[in-house]
């Protein structure tokens, strides 16, 4: 059964891998490009600072985690979608694009993290 505790587990590893990419992608000074658009460096800092606190915010055990990280899964898996079907705006990192595919696998595992965090919250 996925009960909150897994879900809690597997939230907060998640958070911790994205803080760790973001983490790399400064120390590494890996270009990020949407689109056109460039995005800073600093932008990173700023990811990787809320997501470790969202990663040790999973450890308190409290409620209000569940439901905060599912609208933010939720948020996630909508930009995918936007991506997906509507712009298909190209995005690279450090020259390797990632493709249109990878919005649609994003998607679902937004969309599951987050029905899973408001089930979790309910319960």
């Amino acid at each position: 059964m996925m009960n909150k505790k897994n879900y809690i587990i597997v939230s907060a590893i998640l958070f911790g891998l994205v803080a760790l990419l973001h983490l790399l992608r400064t120390l590494m000074g890996w270009e990020v490009f949407i689109g056109t658009h460039s995005l800073p460096v600093s932008r990173s800092w700023i990811v990787f600072g809320i997501t470790v606190c969202l990663a040790a915010w999973a450890f308190r055990g409290s409620k209000g985690y569940a439901v905060v990280t599912a609208i933010l899964f939720g948020l996630v898996g909508l930009l995918h979608l936007y991506r997906a079907l509507i712009t298909g705006t190209v995005i690279s990192i450090d020259e390797w694009v990632v493709p249109v595919s990878a919005s649609w696998v994003g998607f679902v595992v937004s969309a599951a993290l987050s029905a899973w965090g408001f089930h979790s919250y309910r319960s």
